[in-house]
């Protein structure tokens, strides 16, 4: 294969940039803007429906009035196991991808701190206590493979090469004779239909907050907290997309342009590009990208029981004002298998660039409510999120004002929805059931998630551990290239069935 075309490669790669950011951030910024809450299994059990419940040591990422319900100190680790299943189809064509892993979910102390009060005065009257809590906890599991593969009958990557003159993709094309132009002078692209199409994408990382928080009882009817939380983002991808077809012969070319740098003998490109008349090719473009970076927020709740057996809560948090660096590395490359049975090719090679930039999340605010019984109890929660108040902020002002009105013209606000129960089977014994329903945040198609969780708790003097599995599912598409469906050249599809199973398990104790 000739290798080629290095040092100019830097500077299609530099006057593409701009797309190139678009392309990629839009889907990264939705993702680091859906945090789940951080939670105990006994809460994972309950569906995560937390927000007017208290006693547990969630509430130091969830509602952090939930803290002043604690009459005594207490300490906590959870870990927890995920199992990650994509099922995609491409064209008519299944495939299935898997990945597992184990880590840390939550780690979270609460110190109670009671009020100091004069002897024989009444001890649940004012102000009962001030409590201080701090943790750790997974708001996100990065982690995910996906790969499908099929027959395209409707286009090929060449069409998209066509749409995107004058940046990285569009000069690969040409440069790769993968497109060229008609008569017109309108770009067109060179090679055949049903390709084969194939793809990979694996990522890995995880999304995390730390809370420094604090929940105040008075009289055991009203509570109320605050909390800090600082958010960390690791976030690795790795994605590859590859074509196998074959460039259109002198037949086709000749009536679209007879002027064409394939079939006219006095271009200048003529003899560079003749060779390709007669041959396949293998097209694939593969790209790394690290985003790493810090963030903050806060939130503040209070929790209210008018009466012993319903308590009511509301939590609102800010955006998280994030500052990121995306670290990325893209790879083009051909490979032409010609007619004579020699080969030859093109490839830019892998430039590494850096991007900073800043990122606001949407804000939040949830509702919730929750009966209690004597072996038990029901909570539900509703959460608002407009992901459409979005922000994204760089050293580029074109590229933010680009990114703002695609965030406008791609995401709208959503309301989740969450419910749990707990019922004690016997002394120190508790069973747990919930679901959760997130709603998509996107415009133009529905890309809603549902949970289904189940949990046990057991209880034996200062200790307690609790155990929850989790099973989420989504389904969704996505477009391995965007093309004008509106001139009639539809985006191809991928239909993607996600399914996590992850497992909780929480140990603790107070003191």
């Amino acid at each position: 294969m000739n290798i080629s075309k290095s040092i100019a490669f830097l500077s299609l790669l530099l006057a593409g940039t701009a797309t190139g950011v678009r392309a990629q951030y839009i889907d990264d910024i939705r993702r680091y803007a859906q945090p789940e809450q951080g939670a105990t299994a006994r809460f994972k059990g309950l569906g995560n429906a937390q927000t007017a419940l208290g006693g547990d040591l969630s509430s130091v990422s969830g509602n952090p009035a939930g803290l002043g319900f604690f009459g005594q100190s207490d300490l906590s680790i959870t870990l927890d196991y995920a199992n990650d299943v994509n099922k995609a189809n491409y064209f008519g064509t299944n495939s299935q991808n898997s990945i597992g892993r184990v880590g840390i979910s939550q780690f979270a102390a609460v110190f109670n701190l009671p009020t100091r009060r004069a002897i024989g005065s009444n001890l649940t009257s004012g102000w009962v206590n001030f409590n201080i809590g701090v943790g750790y906890h997974k708001t996100n599991n990065f982690n995910t493979t996906l790969g499908y593969t099929g027959i395209n009958s409707e286009s090929s990557i060449a069409d998209f090469m066509t749409y995107e003159s004058g940046n990285v993709f569009g000069d690969f094309g040409w440069e790769a004779g993968m497109i060229d132009e008609d008569a017109d002078e309108y770009l067109i692209p060179m090679t055949t239909l049903d390709n084969r199409q194939t793809a990979f994408n694996r990522e890995e990382g995880f999304q995390s907050e730390t809370n420094v928080s604090f929940g105040a009882n008075y009289s055991n009817r009203f509570y109320i907290g605050g909390s800090l939380g600082f958010a960390r983002v690791n976030h690795r991808v790795n994605s590859l997309f590859m074509e196998d077809g074959s460039i259109e012969n002198a037949g086709y070319i000749y009536p679209q342009n007879p002027s064409s740098r394939f079939v006219n003998t006095g271009h200048a490109d003529y003899d560079i590009y003749n060779p390709l008349l007669e041959s396949d090719y293998a097209y694939d473009n593969e790209y790394w990208s690290d985003t790493r970076g810090n963030g903050f927020n806060a939130k503040l709740g209070i929790i209210y029981k008018p009466v012993n057996q319903l308590q009511i809560g509301i939590t609102a948090t800010t955006p998280t004002w994030y500052t990121l660096t995306n670290e990325y590395t893209d790879y083009f490359g051909i490979t032409n298998y010609l007619s004579d049975g020699t080969e030859d090719g093109l490839e830019y090679p892998e430039e590494t660039t850096y991007f900073d930039y800043n990122l606001r999340t949407p804000y939040r605010l949830n509702g919730g409510i929750a009966v209690l019984f004597g072996t038990g109890l029901i909570s539900a929660d509703v959460e608002y999120v407009d992901y459409a108040s979005m922000r994204f902020t760089s050293s580029d002002t074109g590229t933010d004002n680009d990114m703002n009105n695609d965030i406008q013209n791609t995401y709208k606000s959503a309301v989740n929805f969450r419910v749990g129960g707990e019922y004690m089977i016997a002394p120190d014994l508790m069973i747990r059931a919930g679901y959760g329903y997130a709603g998509g945040p996107f415009k133009d198609f529905d890309s809603n998630t549902q949970t289904v969780s189940a949990g046990l708790g057991y209880r034996i003097n200062n200790l307690y551990f609790d155990l929850a599995y989790q099973n989420m599912s989504q389904k969704y598409s996505l477009n391995p290239y965007v093309l004008d469906d509106a001139n009639g050249h539809y985006s191809p599809v991928v239909d993607v069935d996600n399914f996590r199973n992850s497992v909780f398990l929480t140990a603790g104790f107070k003191f």
